[in-house]
């Protein structure tokens, strides 16, 4: 079983579609939840119930989280492959400009 949450996860953290798509429902759950709890949830259902009360407030904080980290990841994934285009394209223009100058003399 551990192994199995493993590579779901290595997956889902490689495939930026997977990804993307994982944010973009965890996101929803924990607006609907956010929505759900605020509208329906009385205070009179927390006192009679208070570990449901704190249970659901807790997976509500829980995939607010989980989707915020799930998009700091995106946007370090994103930087990071930024930068190493950025260097490619800068080694190319040096090679050709150094090319350039020994035909030249």
């Amino acid at each position: 079983m551990f192994r199995l949450i493993l590579l779901l996860t290595k997956g889902i953290i490689r495939d930026p579609h997977a990804r993307r798509k994982l944010m973009f429902w965890v996101m929803m759950a924990a607006m609907l939840m956010l929505f759900c709890g605020s509208a329906f949830i009385s205070d009179r259902w927390g006192r009679e119930h208070p570990w449901l009360f704190l249970i659901y407030w807790f997976v509500c904080a829980w995939l607010t989280l989980a989707g915020m980290l799930l998009a700091l990841l995106d946007l370090l994934i994103i930087r990071a492959t930024h930068r190493i285009a950025r260097r490619k394209i800068e080694q190319e223009i040096l090679k050709k400009g150094a090319g350039d100058d020994s035909h030249k003399g």
